[in-house]
C-alpha cells in the first residue's frame, strides 16, 4: 500500500517514478490513525505542473473489517417517467436524447420497454462517507435478464480472501449488471483517494489463455451477451436482445462496438456516479484509470508502453489483454466534429505528453500473482492540477510506481500534433477556479433528428469530483473483483 509518498524526484511529465520498496514508505502512515497528521509530502511538481508540494493526513479509511449492510437495502424499480439528477445534460444517460435520434423515438422506447432496471444503494463506512450502487436488468428471465434468478444479481459484499484477510468483493455474474464503490459526497477541493486492488478477474488472459474456470474473457459462456439496447444497432426487433453486437467475441479483424471486457480500477466523474449504460461515463469522466480488454476478433491497432526500454508493443498481438489505461479526459468534441464524447488522452512513459486519438496502455498487470501481489490506485487533486498513480508488479518491468501529473490546463498531443491550453473536463469543482472560456455545445446526429445541448460549460459552473471503483455498464462486463484499504486524505492544514 502506498501512503501521501515522499517522493522528492524530479520527473518530466511523463516518466515513470520507480519505488523499489513501497512497504517502507507506507508504514508510518498506516501505522497512525484517521485524522493523524501524514508525515511525508508528495514529490514535487512534474514539468508543466500538476502536484504542488503538499503534506497530507488521513481522514477516513475502510478496511472491511464489518459485514456491509447491503443484505438490508431493497431493490427499487427505476422510474423512468423522469429524467435523473444524474443525467446531468439529457443526452448518453439510459434514456437520454441521444439514443432517440440514433434508433428512432418508438424503437428506442421499445428497447427500454423490454425489462426494468432494479437499482440498490447503501451507504457504509465511518459516517457513511462510501456508498456501493448496483444495477440489474429484469425480463421475465429472458436473455440479458440479471435480476429474476437471484444468483445473476450483482453484489458487494465483505468477506475472507484467504491470504489478504477481510476484502470487500465487488461481484458482477452477468453482463447486464453493474456494481461500484463510491465516495458518498463531493470530494473535497484538494484530496488523495487510494486503494489496494486484491484480485481481479473482468477478462483478459491467464497463463496464456483467454478460456479459462469455464469462460471465454472473464465471460460465462452459454446464452448470448450483447450491447442491447445501447451503444450499437440491433435488429428490426426492438426486444430482440441477440440481434445486437456480442460484448463476449465479436467478427474477426473488426473494431464494432462490444466484444470486450472492462473495470474502472479509479475514475473521477463530474456528476454522483451510477451504473449506466456503456456510454453515459464517456460524457462525465474528468480522470480514469481502466482496464480495457478486448477479445482478439477486436482489433484496437492499440499499444503498450514498457518503461524499461521506453519502447511500445503491440497491444493486439503482444500483450495480455491485461493493461492499465490512464487517462486524462478532455473536452467534448462537440467543439470540433459532431459527437458526445470527451477526449481520451492516454499517458505513458514512452512520450512526454498525453497521446489523443490512439490507445495507449501505461502497462500490463499480472493477475496470476493476485492476491500475494496487489495494485494500489490512487488519484490526486491539489489547487493546480490532478495526479494520477499505479503501484505492483507490472508484467516485463517487474515492481514499479507510475505517477503522472497534468495542470488543469495543459499540453497534449493529437494527430501528432502538439496542442495548447487544453482542459482536463469540468476540472472546476468551484466557480472560482474556472472562467467560461471553454464553454461550447455538443451535438449527436443521428437518422431520427438531431440532438444538441448548448452551454456545456458555462462561467459560473461548478462540478464537484465524485470517485468510483467498478463494473458502471450495464451492458458490457462481467465479472468479479476484491479491493481493501480505501483510503482518503485531505491536506495537513485543511
Amino acid at each position: 500500500m502506498t501512503d501521501n509518498p515522499t517522493r522528492s524526484t524530479k520527473r518530466s511529465r511523463a516518466r515513470k517514478l520507480v519505488l523499489p520498496c513501497i512497504a517502507a514508505l507506507t508504514a508510518p502512515l498506516l501505522a497512525a490513525g484517521a485524522g493523524q497528521a501524514a508525515t511525508a509530502a508528495e514529490p514535487e511538481a512534474a514539468a508543466g505542473g500538476g502536484a504542488v508540494e503538499r503534506q497530507w493526513r488521513l481522514q477516513h479509511q475502510e478496511s472491511f473489517g464489518k459485514p456491509l449492510p447491503g443484505a438490508d437495502a431493497p431493490w427499487t424499480a427505476e422510474d423512468r417517467s423522469t429524467r435523473p439528477p444524474y443525467s446531468l445534460y439529457g443526452m448518453k444517460y439510459d434514456g437520454g436524447a441521444q439514443w432517440e435520434v440514433k434508433y428512432g423515438p418508438e424503437y428506442f422506447a421499445e428497447s427500454l420497454a423490454s425489462f426494468t432496471t432494479y437499482r440498490k444503494s447503501f451507504s457504509f463506512g465511518k459516517d457513511g462517507w462510501l456508498t456501493a450502487e448496483l444495477s440489474a436488468r429484469e425480463s421475465g428471465g429472458g436473455d440479458g435478464d440479471s435480476f429474476t434468478d437471484t444468483a445473476d444479481r450483482p453484489q458487494v459484499v465483505s468477506e475472507v480472501l484467504p491470504g489478504a484477510g477481510r476484502v470487500a468483493r465487488l461481484d458482477v455474474p452477468s453482463h447486464t449488471g453493474g456494481a461500484i464503490i463510491r465516495s458518498t459526497e463531493p470530494l473535497p477541493q484538494e484530496y488523495r483517494i487510494e486503494y489496494d486492488l486484491k484480485t481481479i478477474d473482468f477478462g483478459g488472459e491467464r497463463n496464456g489463455t483467454l478460456e479459462y474456470d469455464g469462460k471465454l474473457n472473464g465471460y460465462a459462456t452459454e446464452g448470448c451477451k450483447t450491447l442491447h439496447p445501447w451503444n450499437a444497432t440491433g435488429g428490426s426487433d426492438p426486444a430482440a436482445v441477440c440481434d445486437w453486437p456480442s460484448v463476449r467475441e465479436g467478427v474477426p479483424g473488426s473494431r464494432q462496438p462490444g466484444a470486450y471486457n472492462q473495470f474502472h480500477f479509479l475514475s473521477i466523474m463530474d456528476v454522483l456516479p451510477v451504473p449506466q449504460n456503456n456510454g453515459w461515463p464517456h460524457f462525465h469522466r474528468k480522470i480514469m484509470m481502466d482496464a480495457f480488454n478486448p477479445h482478439p476478433d477486436r482489433t484496437t491497432k492499440g499499444k503498450v508502453c514498457n518503461s524499461d526500454t521506453g519502447e511500445y508493443y503491440d497491444y493486439d498481438t503482444e500483450s495480455t489483454r491485461n493493461a492499465v489505461n490512464m487517462l486524462w479526459l478532455g473536452p467534448q468534441t462537440g467543439a470540433t466534429r459532431t459527437g458526445a464524447n470527451n477526449r481520451q488522452m492516454f499517458v505513458s512513459s514512452c512520450d512526454e505528453n498525453s497521446i489523443a486519438g490512439t490507445q495507449i496502455s501505461a502497462a500490463e498487470m499480472q493477475p496470476e500473482l493476485m492476491p500475494k501481489e496487489d495494485y494500489t490506485f490512487a488519484i490526486e487533486r491539489t489547487k493546480t492540477g490532478y495526479t494520477m498513480e499505479v503501484s505492483g508488479n507490472f508484467r516485463h518491468v517487474g515492481e514499479e510506481t507510475y505517477r503522472f501529473s497534468r495542470d488543469f490546463v495543459d499540453d497534449n498531443v493529437l494527430a501528432g500534433k502538439l496542442e495548447t491550453d487544453v482542459p482536463i473536463w469540468h476540472y472546476n469543482v468551484t466557480p472560482e477556479e474556472y472562467d467560461g472560456r471553454f464553454n461550447s455545445f455538443v451535438e449527436e446526429k443521428g437518422p431520427f433528428g438531431t440532438a444538441r445541448v448548448d452551454d456545456i460549460w458555462p462561467a459560473g459552473s461548478a462540478y464537484p469530483d465524485y470517485f468510483f471503483i467498478g463494473d458502471g455498464y450495464t451492458n458490457v462486463a462481467e465479472g468479479n473483483a476484491t479491493i481493501d484499504d480505501i483510503r482518503l486524505y485531505v491536506p495537513k492544514d485543511a
